[in-house]
């Protein structure tokens, strides 16, 4: 049995920030202790550098150049590695709305790929769509959004247990239906691409809907009707104690003013932090490059984000966690505990796996995030080894 200790580490617990040692025995953490005298350890000296969760991203199409909808499990695995040498050590890889075979095509791959994968932990796949708003489809394409009523959601509801979260717009005909199908199943129901009032929203927490995709991103906010103002998505999911809030910090979908509301508004226990990024994610881009994602849409490089080609809507970002996290830490006043959690912590329970990641605890499964003051990785463990080691 193989013990690693992790020395002179400030450790970013659920609550505070303390130097401990933290102590490694097959993938798992056994213990956190002030002790050195670990027999027949290995020792790893951090030199002061921060140690935390390994970072969960629950909402991303793909890294390195290689997109979740592809059909290639070595593609999948690539996208996933991409994330991982940046700190993301759980990831669940998000298909767009695209014809349905091509969708089966993707989680078949994903799945396979998560048989036979051991860098970081691919923890299912995440379907945003096809199932979304006309109105809101942002930068889905058009001819792919489908209604439950005329396409039958149950094979893809039924095709893998890995499915953990499936986005949908609860306001388009069958879509609340579609709700109790996804939740039943033990899946997370996402109001996705959504242009429903705030009424439906709040109906749809019966209907088995309870987490908030990317807010404030192709989903409905308030507006006026005659003299009077109606709340939409966004209102709902901010004041509704019963659903969970994506939000993208990448500084370019939302301001820093908008990531303070949302943290102020919902807290780091139902708030959390995700990427969406794109293929292009996780590698060097130059600016002004037009690209093609896997779905055909044409996208371009600008301001450190992508956007549509004819650059009518914004297309995904290409952050990865550690980005996100330095946002949160540096420009949005938001602790590094807090920040943390929501990249680590939150977004592990949201899709069931709050009981082994997300946190610095006995038990655990051995993923870090090792980095500096500036959030930048120096070194990241999956399963109690390094994939990266720059300390």
């Amino acid at each position: 049995m193989k013990t690693t200790v992790f020395t002179n580490a400030n450790v970013v617990f659920y609550d505070r920030v303390r130097k401990s040692n933290v102590v490694v025995e097959n993938g798992k953490i056994a213990e956190i202790t002030n002790r050195f005298d670990i027999p027949d350890a290995d020792t790893v000296d951090l030199k002061g550098l921060y140690l935390a969760p390994g970072f969960v991203d629950i909402h991303v199409h793909g890294g390195g150049g290689y997109s979740a909808m592809s059909d290639n499990p070595e593609d999948i695995k690539n996208m996933c590695k991409a994330h991982a040498l940046r700190g993301t050590t759980s990831i669940l890889p998000t298909t767009l709305a695209a014809p349905m075979h091509k969708i089966i095509a993707a989680i078949d791959a994903i799945k396979k790929a998560s048989e036979d994968y051991d860098f970081s932990t691919i923890l299912g796949t995440h379907l945003e769509g096809p199932y979304l708003s006309l109105e809101m489809k942002g930068a889905q394409s058009a001819e792919n959004i489908l209604d439950p009523v005329n396409v039958s959601p149950y094979e893809l509801l039924d095709y893998w247990k890995g499915i953990r979260m499936v986005g949908a717009a609860p306001e388009i005909p069958g879509g609340l239906e579609l709700g109790k199908e996804i939740a039943k199943r033990g899946i997370v129901a996402s109001v996705a691409h959504s242009n429903a009032t705030f009424d439906v929203i709040d109906k749809a927490l019966n209907y088995g809907y309870s987490d908030v995709t990317h807010i404030y991103s192709a989903c409905s906010s308030v507006v006026k009707i005659n003299m009077f103002r109606v709340a939409g998505v966004v209102e709902a999911g901010l004041a509704l104690d019963g659903y969970t809030t994506q939000f993208i910090a990448d500084l370019r979908h939302l301001p820093v003013g908008l990531i303070k509301l949302i943290y102020k508004a919902k807290g780091p226990d139902k708030a959390y932090a995700i990427t969406d990024g794109l293929e292009f994610a996780a590698s060097d881009m130059k600016e002004g490059t037009v690209y093609k994602q896997e779905n055909d849409v044409a996208v371009i490089y600008e301001d450190r984000v992508m956007k549509l080609a004819d650059r009518s809507s914004l297309a995904g970002s290409v952050a990865t966690c550690s980005d996100l996290v330095r946002n949160m830490y540096k420009e949005c006043d938001i602790s590094l505990v807090d920040a943390i959690k929501m990249t680590s912590t939150t977004p592990a329970r949201v899709v069931g796996f709050g009981d082994r990641k997300g946190q610095i605890k006995a038990g655990f499964d051995a993923d870090f995030a090792i980095f500096d003051e500036d959030v930048s990785i120096k070194g990241v463990v999956t399963n109690g080894k390094f994939i990266i080691n720059n300390i």
